[in-house]
């Protein structure tokens, strides 16, 4: 099999969305639930009940001998007994002590994790701990899934990390105290991102440039399914232990048993890093699935390696032109390599500080993966813990997301991703800084729910934002860099998850800090995205010396249109392929 065929080109000939795509789509995106329901679960399993003090059996032991009094009255508070006691002198002496006989809740103690292991009063910030190392977990997963599914593929860390997520649930429904759980909610958390960063990749790498907005816009659209499931599963639940409702959520991750036998692995991660036989068994099998003659596919891209996902580099015998030498580059190590043959290009984490095109795009994405967890969090949690139906309340705030669905499809099939990005922050930015004026200047009814609508825009706004980078981060990199760009973006952020659970405390103490800092972070992401390349039209880069003439020719080209496309067609492609066909 050729390795120099443009990949693209040959899923367009498969059929974009041939049966076979959709089916390997399908199987990708089930896992999103997975790593909802993981993410989410805490939501019920862990949410907090109304909690006071425990009755005392026997009062009279916190009454001293010496003590002559004529009554003694015991108040129950959340945190603590007050003891009154009327002496018959007529003086009245008050003590308080933390609750000696422990904690009484509103339900039955198993229905709750936090009432299970009375993670209140003294302990209340236990249960933050407990989501802090579940984020810090998902930045760890983040940037080790990322590296090794670049270096050892797509598919045994996407299934590997499955199966994992799905032994550790049921081990969460079994643990005998806090401190295992915190250890397997940590654990669970890096294989929740390794789940979500892998499969966005590899849903990613299965369609050609111009459907990858409609995978992306899919991707979303089965998370918000998976945020908004957990609600009525909970509900039905809403009378059995937190354990049992654990076990509940974690079956829908059974079938990772048998995802090795049904995924396949990224043929563009296979030609990329020379395995072009089982290439060549996937796409024979797409052809067979999809009713198309492989053999037409293949022979009608023959040499059309516009998008090649193998960097074809130069033979110590040839003989380049300046413009050649210019474009293709004069690497003396890589230089050994023959074009007869093609040498794969290994990264690593160091290589994003080495070049100044990829560490910029890099903090760029860095800070907007930062804002938007941290908005979009902060949000959720805020949202969850308002007043009333608390399955209302999460359903409300899953649903809303519907709405970033459909305005981030029908916006990516008019315009580029920087402008949706930026759209989206500025709208967010807008409705949070209004929501925070009305919510300092206003205290009545149709104030709080003008309040309350800003909110929920601002969160939709956020929530399209946070997809469109989820598409956006990957086509900044090439591909052998591509994952380990998504896991250290993804890394931030956790960074932005870790604090969101603070914003809620922030705001008790200062009411429109927590939405002005929304704002600011929004508006600043709003502007750095602008320095970014446009990836619409644009086929993925193989190599950094692609993306670096792609930046050469956006910087050179005054007025270019954002949708700039890296075609074989350019200048680069036909000197490719002229060598290859004419080796001098």
């Amino acid at each position: 099999m050729d390795p120099t065929i443009n990949v693209d080109e040959i899923w367009r000939k498969l059929g974009k969305f041939g049966r076979f795509q959709v089916v390997q789509l399908l199987i990708t995106f089930v896992t999103i639930w997975s790593a909802a329901f993981s993410l989410m679960s805490s939501v019920f399993t862990g949410f907090k009940p109304s909690v006071q003090c425990a009755p005392i059996e026997n009062t009279t032991y916190y009454i001293n001998e010496s003590d002559v009094t004529t009554t003694l009255s015991v108040e129950y508070r959340e945190c603590s007994v007050v003891f009154t006691k009327n002496f018959t002198n007529g003086t009245i002496k008050r003590e308080e002590t933390p609750c000696p006989a422990g904690y009484s809740y509103n339900v039955p103690r198993e229905r709750s994790l936090v009432a299970e292991f009375d993670l209140v009063c003294g302990d209340d910030g236990l249960a933050e701990v407990a989501q802090m190392l579940t984020m810090a977990g998902m930045g760890l997963g983040a940037v080790l899934a990322s590296v090794v599914s670049d270096r050892y593929g797509r598919k045994v860390v996407q299934v590997g990390s499955h199966i994992a997520i799905f032994l550790t649930g049921i081990g969460v429904a079994f643990v005998p105290n806090y401190t295992v759980l915190i250890v397997l909610r940590f654990i669970s958390g890096s294989l929740q991102q390794a789940l979500a960063v892998v499969g966005a990749v590899l849903a990613m790498e299965l369609v050609p440039e111009e459907g990858r907005f409609v995978g992306e816009v899919c991707g979303l659209l089965f998370w918000t399914t998976g945020v908004v499931l957990l609600t009525p599963i909970a509900y039905l639940m809403r009378y059995h232990t937190w354990r049992e409702l654990q076990i509940a959520l974690t079956l829908c991750s059974s079938y990772s048993l048998v995802q090795y036998w049904i995924q396949e692995e990224s043929v563009r991660w296979l030609l990329i890093n020379g395995k072009t036989g089982q290439a060549e068994r996937i796409l024979r099998k797409a052809a067979k699935w999809n009713n198309v003659n492989y053999d037409d596919v293949i022979s009608s891209n023959k040499g059309n390696g516009s998008s090649c996902e193998i960097n074809i580099l130069k033979d110590t015998t040839m003989k380049y032109t300046q413009e050649e030498e210019e474009l293709l580059g004069s690497d003396d190590e890589k230089a050994k390599s023959s074009v007869r043959g093609f040498v794969v290009e290994h990264y690593t984490i160091l290589t994003v500080f080495k070049n100044r095109y990829i560490l910029q795009n890099s903090m760029i994405m860095w800070f907007t993966w930062l804002t938007d967890s941290l908005v979009y969090f902060g949000l959720t949690l805020a949202a969850t813990s308002l007043a009333g139906n608390r399955f209302l309340n999460y359903f409300l705030n899953g649903a809303v997301e519907y709405v970033a669905c459909f305005l981030e499809y029908h916006m990516m099939k008019r315009v580029g991703r920087r402008s949706i990005t930026v759209i989206f922050h500025v709208t967010s930015a807008s409705a949070l800084l209004i929501a925070t004026v009305v919510h300092l200047f206003g205290e009545s009814e149709s104030m709080v729910i003008a309040s309350l609508v800003f909110t929920l825009i601002g969160k939709m706004a956020i929530t399209g934002s946070f997809s469109t980078i989820f598409l956006f981060t990957p086509e900044l990199y090439p591909t052998n860099l591509r994952n380990v760009g998504m896991g250290m973006s993804s890394a931030f952020a956790r960074l932005g998850g870790m604090l969101s659970p603070f914003a809620g405390t922030l705001a008790k103490k200062v009411a429109w800090l927590p939405g002005s800092i929304f704002t600011f972070m929004c508006f600043l992401v709003a502007l750095a995205v602008l320095r970014l390349p446009e990836t619409r039209g644009v086929e993925l880069p193989s190599t950094i010396r692609e993306l670096e003439l792609w930046h050469r020719k956006q910087k050179t080209k005054t007025g270019a249109d954002d949708s700039m496309v890296m075609t074989s067609s350019s200048k680069q492609e036909q000197i490719k392929n002229r060598l290859l066909k004419n080796p001098r």
